[in-house]
């Protein structure tokens, strides 16, 4: 199978599994707030982000590892494919058994930060039994996950995700329609969740047959402790929000912010996927030196991202507040509409969503060292921003640290990789950005006239179906007169994968 090809088929699988994670992740959480209240999903999410912060090992060392992993995947050699799954399997390992430690202080630290009307064992099994799964995945799947991913062929996972998410959204469903207690909805999704990674294990040691008894090739990792700093940064922007707010104010406030989230990170989710079609194949042409190649493709890559994180939180700007209307209609333990709150987490997700291509082409090239003190500048400015604000605007105040961090990162990211990776025009960049964001405010201004209220997921889809209609035809026709050479190299990627 050729890069082409194998980059649709990660595209068309991530795609799905994304659309996929997004339904069921609308309907659990749902079904969980009415079930059990604006409290105890709060809780849910607040332990979930607690227990991400292991994410800092794991984004710091998982981008270093699937770098390593790209040359002698490329050049078939198994000796050193096993000299860097050894060393890999080594700190996961190591990790896995930190989370597990991390797990026990953490049963008994949450309650006393933040108890939120619980009883102690209540909610320290909660953080046992949503912790079981992390520890499996770093225990068994997570370096051949890696070394999938660098071999162009996420798919693989992606479809053992879609599977997993389908059966534990089916099994809580019928959970709670016969009155579970969250505590059994949890820990049956921890047995579902667990199949992956041992799935990816079993896998793995069939296509690989890595040699144990080869050295583990540490220097290939020597990066792992630089790019930490890459680590923080994600975990900043993903999980410090829950973290302040678990210590300074209420769940039923984390239920509010985990309600919007679930509107951007899904969408976050789906561009995110878009990448995972060409950052594997672009990682391999980088380490075979295809330069003239490498540059064209990473050039149609920025070019659908743009577009497409552009017309995603365009969307999302636009249909956000009648979402979550009609989303809480039934709640009336807190206040959910928030729309000052929601525009500005959407324009920090689309920020986010636009340095992409930037950041990937970095962590391809190995750049960890020379870019950490951008990652941690940024999580700095998110942290500091957020808790001069935190007691004067609550949430919204976390929203405007994130959204000011993520636009000081995008433009160093912008910056770097233009200068030092691509060799292509900083303004380039620029200019892609503004004409996409020119046309996005136009589009905003041309729906602003569409007054109508949903009263049901049914009618909010119509709604929605039309404003993407309009949204996606004004950028589309203004990047069909600045980008025409991108959209015919699209169409022509296209074409070439069908015909063969």
């Amino acid at each position: 199978m050729n890069r082409s090809k194998k980059a649709i088929l990660n595209l068309f699988s991530q795609l799905l599994l994304q659309v996929t994670v997004a339904v069921c992740g609308f309907i659990v959480p749902k079904l969980i707030l009415e079930g059990f209240g604006s409290d105890v999903n709060g809780m849910v999410s607040s332990i979930s982000q607690f227990l991400g912060i292991m994410a800092l090992l794991e984004n710091g060392f998982g981008s270093v590892a699937k770098t390593a992993f790209y040359k002698p995947l490329a050049s078939g050699d198994r000796n050193a494919i096993s000299g860097v799954y050894n060393a890999t399997e080594a700190f996961f390992r190591k990790i896995a058994f930190i989370f597990a430690a991390y797990c026990l202080v953490l049963a008994v630290g949450f309650p006393i930060i933040n108890d939120g009307g619980f009883d102690f064992w209540f909610t320290s099994t909660l953080v046992l039994i949503l912790g079981i799964t992390s520890f499996v995945q770093y225990y068994f799947g997570m370096s051949y996950g890696l070394a999938l991913n660098a071999d162009q062929l996420s798919f693989i996972s992606s479809f053992l995700q879609i599977g997993t998410v389908i059966l534990n959204a089916v099994i809580t469903v019928v959970l709670l329609k016969l009155n579970a207690g969250i505590h059994i909805v949890k820990l049956v999704s921890a047995s579902v969740f667990i199949l992956k990674p041992i799935a990816i294990n079993l896998y793995g040691k069939y296509r690989y047959k890595v040699n144990r008894k080869v050295p583990k090739d540490n220097a290939s990792l020597s990066q792992k402790w630089d790019n930490l700093a890459q680590g923080v940064a994600s975990y900043v922007h993903t999980k410090a929000a829950y973290v302040l707010m678990t210590v300074f104010l209420t769940f039923s406030e984390v239920s509010v912010f985990s309600v919007y989230s679930l509107v951007t990170t899904s969408l976050t989710s789906v561009v995110t996927s878009i990448s995972t079609g060409f950052v594997a194949g672009l990682g391999n042409m980088y380490a075979k030196g295809e330069e003239e190649n490498y540059r064209k493709v990473f050039s149609l890559y920025e070019f659908i991202n743009t577009v497409l994180t552009c017309g995603f939180f365009t969307i999302a700007a636009i249909t956000v507040m009648q979402f979550v209307g009609v989303y809480t209609a039934n709640l009336t333990d807190a206040d959910y509409h928030r729309p000052l709150f929601g525009i500005i987490l959407i324009i920090g997700e689309l920020i986010y969503c636009l340095r992409l291509p930037y950041h990937y082409m970095i962590a391809n090239a190995g750049h960890f060292k020379q870019t950490k003190v951008g990652a941690i500048l940024e999580a700095v400015i998110n942290i500091v921003i957020s808790l001069c604000l935190l007691p004067f605007l609550g949430i919204v105040g976390l929203a405007i640290g994130t959204t000011v961090a993520m636009t000081v990162r995008t433009t160093e990211l912008i910056i770097y990789c233009s200068k030092n990776i691509t060799k292509i025009s900083i303004l380039s960049a620029v200019k892609r950005i503004f004409i996409n964001l020119l046309a996005s405010t136009a589009a905003v201004g041309v729906c602003s006239v569409i007054k109508y209220e949903p009263t049901s997921f049914v009618t909010w889809a119509i709604f929605a179906a039309v404003v993407s209609v309009i949204t996606f035809a004004i950028i589309g026709a203004v990047n069909a007169i600045f980008y025409v050479n991108d959209l015919k190299l699209m169409m022509q990627k296209i074409k070439n994968v069908f015909s063969r």
